[in-house]
């Protein structure tokens, strides 16, 4: 049962303010066509805001899937979102690197083809994501092109496209044709679309939306609102807020095309009142998270919110234990897609190897903690129980034996060595070892096979688009 921290009349309260806030004030889109799209469906708009009524907003929302298969090249590696647990994907946007040493390093196409083959090696990153860092050595106005190939050719799980206006939206068509020989009638990628918050979307927002949409491609919209400057102070006011946001973008990719499969997201948060700084460890952005899929399980539609989140600009202790709270709290709350599951820091504007490893721990603790106990006749143990009997050792019972190595989950970073024996092996740190493990995961991977035809015409388009 996801946890919940409001009650029915309080989603009810929230509710009736976000219809309020669409019929009265209205969001603005500022798109020809977004507008056009609107009134065709009957929708009054006043210049370029958008003013829906209560029964227009659920007659659209009446459409769109409470969860939706997405499909990856390899099959075995297709998710779906909304029905099989949460799926995690690392980080977003973030346009730094810390080393090991604790030096801002600006990244390069190299770290990012890195990062995606590490993506793709953690056993719980389930999508390899997208703009996982921002490459400054090659042209910002296409630098989408040699993000995307690094996905296409480096792992074979999903990954989220581009959504850098209308030619990063159309370039991600293109390319998922060649990649999927034509068929892209289901869901393949994501596009992840940020409204200008307050109740604002931007026009290179709106023309990838409605290009994915068009393509009946998965779309996350979503956003971050800051109490007490983009967002009101108060949680429940910012959340009535940026629910009417939220969903006047979803109205308009149903309009656009019905059946739209589609994720509603957060990691609206607070500011730091005596500096202005974002603060995404907060405990005030685990209310949010966990109040905002109540909210969105109203609406029956799939949940997005961050996850491994931390103010911290080092894998250190503080960003540990605000990682663990927003993993844990995400999950816990029932979120169905976790992007940022790994590897953020310093309030989104850092990244790091080390992390995203430490953080994929994260994640396997956290989807071990939900497993439910399996109780039958052989976990009960009652025979192994009476046979050894009291003041007995289960240690050489063959159920021991059988389910030494596969009952209990083990950590492939941190530690669990006596004390002594730390000491004598040289005190080992975490960060360290996450080190190692990612510079070995990265060096022994091997891309998964691709077609040798569809693999040169990838490359001639990518080539093509950048020259």
């Amino acid at each position: 049962m996801p946890q919940e921290i409001l009650s029915h009349e309080a989603v009810q309260d929230i509710h009736r303010t976000t219809v309020r806030v669409l019929e009265h004030v209205g969001v603005e889109f500022p798109s020809a066509d977004a507008l056009s799209t609107f009134r065709e469906h009957g929708i009054r708009t006043d210049g370029s805001r958008v003013l829906l009524t209560e029964e227009q907003l659920f007659a659209a929302l009446d459409s769109a899937p409470e969860s939706f298969k997405l499909h990856a090249r390899n099959p075995d590696r297709s998710i779906t979102v909304g029905a099989d647990g949460p799926v995690f994907a690392p980080g977003y946007g973030a346009p730094f690197i810390v080393d090991p040493d604790g030096n801002k390093v600006t990244p390069t196409v190299d770290d990012y083809r890195r990062l995606v083959k590490l993506a793709h090696e953690l056993p719980n990153q389930d999508v390899t994501g997208h703009l996982l860092v921002e490459p400054a050595d090659v042209a910002a106005e296409t630098a989408h092109l040699q993000m995307l190939h690094a996905h296409i050719i480096h792992s074979d799980k999903p990954f989220i496209g581009s959504v850098a206006g209308e030619l990063g939206a159309r370039h991600t068509m293109e390319l998922l044709d060649i990649l999927f020989d034509g068929q892209l009638d289901r869901p393949v990628t994501l596009g992840v679309i940020s409204s200008l918050t307050p109740l604002r979307y931007s026009p290179d927002m709106i023309q990838a939306l409605m290009i994915y949409a068009h393509h009946g491609q998965g779309l996350l919209i979503a956003n971050m609102a800051m109490a007490g400057t983009t967002g009101p102070i108060t949680l429940a006011g910012m959340l009535a807020m940026q629910n009417a946001e939220l969903l006047a973008g979803i109205v308009l990719t149903q309009l656009v095309n019905p059946g739209t499969p589609i994720i509603c997201g957060t990691t609206s948060t607070n500011i730091h009142m005596r500096t202005g700084a974002l603060t995404i460890g907060s405990p005030e952005l685990a209310q949010v998270v966990a109040a905002h899929m109540q909210l969105i399980r109203f609406y029956g539609l799939p949940t997005r919110s961050g996850g491994a989140l931390t103010d911290a600009n080092y894998p250190n202790v503080q960003a540990g234990m605000e990682s663990m709270m927003g993993l844990l709290t995400a999950v816990n709350a029932g979120v169905d897609f976790v992007l940022h599951a790994g590897g953020i820091l310093s309030a989104y504007l850092a990244f790091s190897y080390e992390k995203l490893v430490l953080d994929d721990e994260i994640c396997g603790r956290v989807r071990r903690f939900h497993e439910p106990v399996q109780v039958n006749e052989e976990t009960l143990a009652y025979d192994v129980t009476a046979r050894v009997g009291p003041g007995g050792n289960f240690l050489r019972e063959r159920q021991t034996v059988e389910r030494c190595r596969t009952e209990f989950w083990e950590p492939p970073v941190t530690q669990r060595l006596g004390l002594d024996e730390w000491v004598s092996a040289g005190r080992p740190d975490p960060v360290q070892r996450a080190r190692e493990r990612w510079q070995t995961l990265v060096a022994d991977h091997v891309d998964p096979p691709l077609e040798g035809t569809t693999a040169r015409q990838l490359e001639t388009f990518v080539e093509g688009n950048t020259a």
